[in-house]
């Protein structure tokens, strides 16, 4: 009885629930103020699920055609299948269901495929807007935001960081300050993040084009509240968001810092699915991530060459180096000599 017991302890304490919110319902044009379909909490918490099954796509093209329309628009029909357009959205064989948006979670996430077809249309807007190194935006700061938004929608330890702000179902009305809609129904959750990650996600985006000109993007906090509040409202979101220091209590994810981040080349297929399509993270070279956008060191600032990239190192080689003081006397002797000989001659 007493081994039975145990038995019982050990696995309970090892089948342990952690998706504490989803979503079972389909907004088809990611409408804003959709107070017909929003995210939902879980009245008892559940256990995460690999990215497959019904809605989730298993394959990208593939499928029998004869024609372009049989791709449903988003690929071409060639020698009789469907290729899909590579844009980080289309997938299925016919081209008609949307790519996993996180990969990095694709084995085990809380994340329903009603919400990675959400994620794949705000990812689109969100690339517009953030991404681009040689238009004011920074493709680390795009991905950042990307990986933040797969973190939190679909991590398998969501429950260690998102708790809802009221009693189930914790739905309220809010203001959409971007539409002017006076009630917006919403789910409200807190949301925790580690005080380093916060600080590094917005390091990568301040100097962006769109975090200069919003005044209230120009501290970390207003920048997250931002995306987590006046952005997500439309969407049937409002988050609260809490720092402390402690990764077991709150979400951390790594951070691609804006003024290098060629280390991506070694890990880019984990990334957010659009994320990899970025210019500079979709490139293979390592030079066009070093010091791509406004958020570089102060040497790139005022870098003016026309070169690519321009490599920052903190012991820089001093104006003596290679000079050789005997090769030098050598030659500024010989000089003397000649110029004596030639006047000499001269005269």
């Amino acid at each position: 009885m007493t081994l039975l017991i145990l038995v019982l302890v050990v696995f309970l304490n090892t089948v342990e629930a952690k998706c504490v919110m989803t979503q079972t319902c389909l907004n088809p044009e990611n409408e804003p103020d959709y107070d017909a379909c929003i995210p939902e909490a879980y009245k008892i918490p559940v256990d995460s699920l690999p990215m497959t099954g019904n809605g989730w796509p298993s394959v990208i093209g593939g499928g029998n055609c004869t024609t372009n329309i049989e791709c449903n628009s988003k690929g071409h029909c060639i020698n009789g299948m469907c290729v899909c357009r590579h844009d980080g959205m289309a997938a299925g064989p016919h081209c008609n269901q949307i790519a996993i948006q996180c990969p990095a979670y694709k084995n085990d996430a809380c994340c329903s495929w009603q919400q990675n077809y959400a994620m794949a249309e705000n990812f689109k807007l969100l690339a517009s807007v953030f991404a681009k190194n040689n238009a004011g935006g920074c493709d680390a700061c795009a991905a950042n935001l990307m990986s933040l938004w797969c973190g939190l929608i679909c991590s398998p330890f969501q429950d260690k960081f998102m708790h809802m702000t009221y009693e189930w179902p914790s739905i309220t009305y809010r203001p959409d300050p971007m539409t002017g809609k006076e009630k917006v129904k919403v789910l409200e959750v807190n949301v925790a993040l580690t005080k380093n990650y916060t600080c590094g996600i917005f390091d990568s985006c301040k100097n962006t084009a769109m975090a200069s000109m919003a005044a209230g993007m120009k501290s970390s906090l207003g920048f997250l509240n931002y995306q987590m509040q006046v952005g997500a409202v439309g969407h049937g979101e409002f988050i609260t968001l809490v720092f402390n220091q402690s990764t077991q209590q709150s979400f951390h994810h790594d951070i691609l810092e804006c003024s290098n981040y060629s280390e991506i080349i070694e890990t880019r297929e984990i990334l957010p699915i659009q994320a990899q399509l970025l210019e500079t993270i979709a490139s293979k070279s390592k030079n066009d991530k070093q010091c791509p956008c406004g958020a570089c060191r102060a040497t790139c600032d005022t870098h003016k060459s026309n070169g690519t990239s321009i490599h920052v190192v903190e012991n820089p080689i001093s104006v003596f180096t290679g000079f050789n003081t005997k090769l030098v006397a050598i030659v500024y002797g010989l000089l003397v000599i000649f110029v004596f000989l030639w006047n000499k001659w001269n005269a």
